[in-house]
């Protein structure tokens, strides 16, 4: 009775080789994909780090507002992945170039009066950042640099979507070295004005991260451009039928843009929190959303591998299979989140050294971190299944999780337990431990009713 209990849970957490290989496959190119995004910030924050607080914790305020608006507009992508990645298992190349063209457009739409808008925006978010006149003269500048490339940010999502969801993720590998690479020697240039360049800090390093984005744009435009992609799925030719997927596209990516800036929105407000907690607990939360956000690329990776095989699977008509890769990919999320977290839990100081050499700071985020590391397998969860659900077109369900869980659980324990309770930094982080707990568990419930497989989109 024993043996077989034991034989039927290790079947349940084991890996199988015929689905991770596959997930694994597409995984690591988009991993690496998102990892770009997220290094244009790490690289920022390793070298504003070494200028001190100030320019740290206005670097890492200033570009949660950013991510607040410009990573919301990128829910566009979502809904190009989710409707190419169907029409793909449905065998209709012709309908994923339409959207494309759909996803494209609404992204010149949104992104051209962002950029235009750049500077009165910066100037009237600033102010609510700090009552430290210099980390809101920074961060105002850091912003309205990093505004100016947010419409390369979205096209670039638009793409993404596509490419992932006819599943060639490979082109992501090439487009994260060009734009990390990119990154980094406009950084150390332009921060620390090396090579003749004028040394222009916290500035620079907006303008190296937004120049770094129109690189990937110009790479992802060019490679779209391929005679392959141009003759199967038509790009850039049919505008009747591009029109006819705007409203498609939108309906999937609202709920897409409302969730994620619901998410980000409440990063924003629980920076706020800590900020009147203290600034060296500021700069120390900076660097650890910033080494988070690295431990969560390789499961991000992984949740739209798995969410581009739901779709594909669903529009094939075989949802079991699709629930096979979704099942597989959120393990594979746990445990890879889980033995990033080990790290967390053993070496904080050393993690913490990567990006500052402050004893202060490295002395007030190391206890928060261990705490983090605990958490990491459930991230790992919530993020595959979360993507997963969007995939299959449930993207309603995990906007509505979102608000119950920032509005209901989240910034109440962030704001209670640091600041009425006086708990300081590892109170205010106890609202990020809970919040991937309960959304690991409530996705999961949602998952595992299987109502997702009868989705129509």
């Amino acid at each position: 009775m024993l043996s077989t209990l034991l034989q039927r849970t290790w079947e349940r957490v084991r890996l199988h080789p015929t689905i991770y290989r596959p997930l694994l496959r597409r995984a690591y190119p988009v991993s690496l994909g998102m990892l770009s995004f997220t290094l244009l910030s790490v690289v920022d924050t390793a070298m504003l780090g070494r200028l001190g607080a100030g320019p740290l914790a206005a670097a890492g305020i200033s570009s949660t507002a950013y991510f607040a608006i410009v990573f919301s507009l990128a829910g566009i992508g979502i809904g190009v992945q989710t409707l190419v990645s169907r029409r793909f298992g449905e065998k209709k190349p012709m309908q994923c170039g339409e959207v494309l063209g759909a996803g494209l457009l609404l992204t010149l739409v949104a992104g051209v009066p962002l950029v235009i808008v750049s500077p009165r925006l910066a100037h009237l978010i600033s102010p609510v950042f700090s009552n430290d006149l210099t980390v809101v003269h920074m961060g105002e500048t850091y912003l309205r640099y990093r505004f100016l490339g947010s419409l390369f940010f979205l096209v670039n999502w638009a793409y993404r979507g596509f490419y992932n969801g006819i599943g060639d993720t490979k082109k992501q590998l090439i487009y994260a070295v060009l734009i990390t690479s990119a990154n980094v020697v406009l950084d150390y240039f332009l921060i620390f004005g090396h090579a003749g360049f004028p040394r222009m800090e916290i500035q620079g390093a907006a303008i190296a991260s937004s120049i770094a984005l129109g690189i990937g744009t110009v790479y992802l435009l060019a490679a779209s451009l391929r005679s392959h992609y141009r003759a199967r799925y038509r790009l850039y030719r049919h505008l009747a039928g591009v029109v006819r997927w705007i409203g498609p596209t939108l309906r999937l990516s609202t709920p897409v843009m409302a969730q994620r800036f619901l998410s980000e929105t409440s990063f924003f407000i629980f920076f706020m929190i800590i900020f009147r907690i203290g600034i060296l607990e500021l700069a120390a939360t900076n660097v650890m959303l910033s080494i988070h956000h690295l431990t969560i690329m390789p499961a991000l990776g992984i949740a739209v591998a798995a969410a581009t095989f739901v779709g594909q699977g669903l529009g094939a008509n075989n949802p079991e299979q699709a629930e096979q890769y979704a099942w597989e990919g959120a393990k594979m999320a746990a445990y890879l989140m889980g033995g990033l977290g080990l790290l967390f839990i053993v070496i904080p100081s050393a993690v913490f050294s990567i990006y500052t050499s402050d004893p202060q700071v490295i002395a007030a985020g190391r206890l928060p971190l261990v705490l983090l590391g605990l958490t990491q397998a459930f991230g790992g969860v919530a993020i595959v299944l979360s993507n997963v659900l969007q995939g299959a077109g449930n993207t309603r369900f995990v906007m509505l999780a979102e608000l119950l869980i920032c509005s209901g659980i989240y910034l109440p324990a962030t704001y209670l337990i640091g600041l009425r309770f006086r708990g300081g930094i590892v109170g205010a982080w106890t609202g990020e431990y809970v919040y991937w707990i309960f959304l690991a568990l409530l996705v999961t419930w949602k998952f595992r009713k299987g109502t997702w497989k009868k989705i129509r989109i």
